[in-house]
């Protein structure tokens, strides 16, 4: 269960100041904030202010909502003083809420990745934002949710962008190597297996899967001599995942017993 705040004017003051520190540096003070939220807690309709004090979490939603509304107010100003220290805040707020986004562990692996998403979606905001009239939510209080859905779409785009590149490349890369094997000028048997038979087996028995995961990763493991952590990254997945897929690709491989025996030779 929740609990209601002992001390209300502490508890107040305490949502201001957590909400002034996210997203209203320069903007408000906590004077300021905490007005705001007292006046809107005793708007409340059908309370008993004595026996029915407010959460602190209700508090806090108050104060950021605030300062959503003032930040959205300077962000749209003619002063371009104004304009600057509200987009650094609004830096500020949106790259603590990428870096505990579901995307975080996705973008972490390419250099520079996040602050090309954020910096994107600050763009489309300040473009909204300098329209005549303004251009943004329908409530100014919303201003922040309403950041984060351009900063989440970005982030999705950017990550389903670079997925679909990252299986793209892999693809094209085996598709070449079995360009390359079908072409006898260019073929060294030598290369990567003790003998054309035992290659054209196992690259036969490679792409009899229908799984696209597991020839990709069967490929990158056995003939790009890519290591698990390379294959993660360039697939764009866990570790594990790279594990689990090579796990289940063999043993759909050692089912049939003439593959079976080009693999107990290869992998030996």
């Amino acid at each position: 269960m929740t609990e209601r705040c002992g001390d209300l004017e502490q508890c107040i003051r305490s949502a201001a100041a957590l909400a002034i520190g996210r997203c209203a540096q320069g903007l408000l003070t906590i004077d300021m904030v905490s007005e705001q939220v007292r006046e809107e807690w005793e708007a409340q309709p059908h309370k008993d202010r004595a026996e029915n004090q407010p959460t602190q979490q209700l508090l806090n939603r108050m104060a950021l909502r605030y300062c959503s509304r003032i930040l959205y107010q300077a962000c749209c100003s003619p002063l371009e003083e104004t304009r600057n220290c509200a987009f650094a805040n609004l830096r500020r707020y949106l790259a603590q809420i990428l870096q505990h986004s579901p995307y975080a562990p996705t973008l972490i692996q390419y250099e520079g990745a996040a602050e090309d998403v954020l910096q994107m979606a600050l763009e489309i905001v300040q473009k909204a934002c300098m329209q005549n009239p303004p251009d943004g939510p329908g409530d100014p209080a919303a201003f922040l949710k309403w950041a984060i859905t351009i900063l989440y779409r970005q982030a999705y785009a950017f990550v389903t962008k670079t997925e679909r590149e990252q299986a793209t490349s892999l693809d094209a890369w085996y598709e070449a190597y079995t360009d390359q094997l079908e072409n006898p000028r260019n073929y060294d048997p030598e290369a990567h297996f003790d003998s054309q038979e035992l290659q054209r087996a196992l690259e036969n028995a490679i792409l009899s899967l229908s799984n696209k995961r597991y020839r990709q990763v069967l490929f990158g493991t056995y003939l790009a001599g890519m290591d698990e952590r390379e294959l993660a990254t360039l697939l764009g997945v866990q570790v594990q995942e790279v594990y689990l897929w090579r796990h289940r690709a063999l043993k759909a491989l050692r089912s049939n017993r003439k593959v079976a025996e080009a693999l107990r030779l290869w992998l030996r």
